[in-house]
């Protein structure tokens, strides 16, 4: 399909049922501009294997948007713009669990992949208590504010840092007297 075809197409609004606009659409999308998407994400830094992944979640989303009736004027800007969100999250996550994991303070070097360490801080924080773990998913995992997890547990923003910095404390001296003990 070409681009100028696909861009008048999605100015009609879908109405639930549509699949098979919102098919062609994105079939459309994917056969003109896939190698281009796929080249844009990893480029932002993800693997082969992420990169893939995020361009299927992106056409998906896509997919779901148009059949749901939603208005997109221009399906490839969408999808560029979805891709890099995506890389951008995928980032984020990586940061947030070097940070945690510096955080408690793992100094010492380790014979296991780092991914070992990954799973042993989440496993130390499923033993925390439940206010505790909560903040630290919201904070880590879901990337909120302290202000957004307030409002989410129904408690202040500094009743939730206090959460967050008593559940860092007891990682750090947990963990240490892991590697030490």
């Amino acid at each position: 399909m070409a681009l100028a075809t696909l861009s008048a197409v999605t100015e009609l609004r879908f109405g639930e049922g549509d699949s098979a606009d919102a098919m062609q659409i994105v079939v459309g999308l994917e056969v003109d501009q896939g190698q281009a998407m796929f080249g844009f994400v990893r480029r932002q830094g993800l693997s082969d294997s992420e990169a893939q992944d995020a361009v299927q979640e992106t056409l998906l989303r896509l997919f779901r948007e148009l059949q749901a009736g939603q208005r997109v004027a221009n399906p490839r800007a969408w999808a560029f713009r979805a891709l890099y969100r995506l890389a951008m999250d995928e980032h984020r996550e990586r940061r947030r669990l070097k940070l945690i994991a510096g955080r408690v303070g793992r100094q010492t070097q380790r014979d296991e992949p780092p991914a070992g360490d990954r799973v042993a801080v989440w496993a130390a924080v499923d033993d925390l208590p439940l206010r505790q773990r909560q903040v630290l998913y919201l904070r880590f995992r879901a990337d909120l504010s302290f202000d957004e997890i307030g409002r989410v547990m129904g408690i202040t923003a500094s009743s939730a840092r206090s959460h967050a910095t008593h559940a860092m404390a007891a990682l750090r001296d947990r963990l240490t007297r892991e590697d030490f003990g």
